[in-house]
């Protein structure tokens, strides 16, 4: 493979993910910034990287970078995936969500547009093998027509949502969407990564071919922790969160990016983290089948193959920023519905992040 000058930018726990998978192809790291020089320090001597920066304008504007990691959190996603592109970088993968609102996504998409760069964003689930099969399962009519879409993700939406959001969208063959009608709960007025979340939502979405989708994410997640459990009540349940967070949600066997595929002659479902996980039955069929799966590649070492792809061949990423405003868009109008209370046809006409409106103006 040939070389190419890589920079990362953000150097946390992501960010390691992103290395691996340029070491698996053989390509080294050029440059790396973060504004924690200990963690910087940490990840410059576990992947030999030479040119390490405080302030990555400056790496930006030194290294002539052809590919740029953005693994920072969410609110410095526009501003560093533009300069990145104002400065020559041939290809950006930015990590999810792409941005806080559809004017930061447009102008990200917009600054890669004019200096011809390409933009990924980091929904690396395209990749898996379980969500290709279960995308072919349904395309081959095995469950008969396609009702109705249900997926489920412990965590909130522009960190967790965006994933089974995008999942979903993959599985419908990318199908463009109707309408979004949805619901929030955000009375702890909770961060993370930088930003406001939701406690808990719920979306119900039409696309195009008829095909709807209920969505539903959150604290506490089917199979996670119940009322009782960490010492709240069924009448407080976000009272106690920090005490729900406590419990390591993420290392139990709760639901991430949970999808069940209804159709008129049976059911796919998918579950990273069940066993299997993908399966399918017929409609009056008791036993379940599971997936011809053996074994996942990296996704994150194929999204690196597909950028460079992308790059040498002017072609499209399946991870494209088109692709990943188009999820965002869903993210937005959920919220956007929660604020209006009705339905929210798309495209969605407002490019602001309505949960943090609402938030700000004391509405929630």
């Amino acid at each position: 493979m040939d070389m190419y000058r890589i920079g990362v930018i953000g150097c946390g726990g992501i960010a390691n993910a992103h290395a691996k998978a340029y070491a698996e192809l053989g390509l080294e790291i050029t440059a790396a910034s973060d504004i924690d020089q200990f963690r910087l320090k940490e990840f410059s001597k576990l992947y030999n990287v030479k040119n390490t920066y405080t302030d990555y304008e400056e790496m930006l504007r030194k290294e002539k970078l052809d590919i740029v990691s953005v693994c920072t959190w969410p609110p410095l996603h526009c501003k560093i995936t533009e300069s990145a592109a104002e400065k020559g970088v041939r290809g950006v993968i930015c990590e999810k969500p792409m941005a806080m609102n559809l004017a930061e996504a447009d102008r990200m998409i917009m600054a890669c547009r004019k200096t011809g760069a390409k933009l990924v964003i980091g929904h690396m689930r395209r990749f898996l093998k379980i969500y290709s099969e279960a995308k072919n399962l349904l395309d081959s009519g095995v469950i008969g027509e396609p009702e109705l879409i249900h997926g489920a993700s412990v965590g909130d939406l522009l960190s967790d949502g965006t994933h089974l959001i995008d999942s979903i969208r993959f599985i419908n063959s990318d199908e463009a969407v109707n309408w979004v009608f949805g619901q929030i709960d955000a009375r702890e007025k909770r961060k993370r990564y930088g930003h406001y979340v939701e406690d808990a939502s719920i979306g119900y979405v039409e696309f195009e071919n008829g095909l709807r989708a209920f969505i539903e994410t959150s604290q506490i997640s089917p199979g996670g922790p119940k009322p009782g459990e960490v010492g709240f009540s069924r009448e407080s349940l976000f009272n106690d969160l920090d005490r729900v967070n406590r419990i390591k949600w993420w290392k139990k066997k709760v639901p991430y990016c949970a999808i069940q595929i209804y159709g008129s002659n049976g059911v796919i479902q998918v579950d990273e983290r069940g066993n299997p996980p993908l399966k399918y039955r017929g409609k009056n069929e008791k036993d379940w089948k599971a997936g011809s799966i053996t074994q996942e590649s990296d996704p994150f070492r194929l999204q690196v193959e597909a950028l460079i792809e992308s790059m040498e061949k002017d072609v499209e990423h399946p991870c494209s920023g088109e692709q990943g405003r188009k999820t965002l868009e869903v993210i937005m109008a959920i919220y956007e519905s929660a604020r209006r209370r009705e339905i929210i046809p798309l495209p969605l006409e407002v490019d602001e992040n309505p949960l943090l409106e609402m938030i700000e103006r004391r509405i929630l």
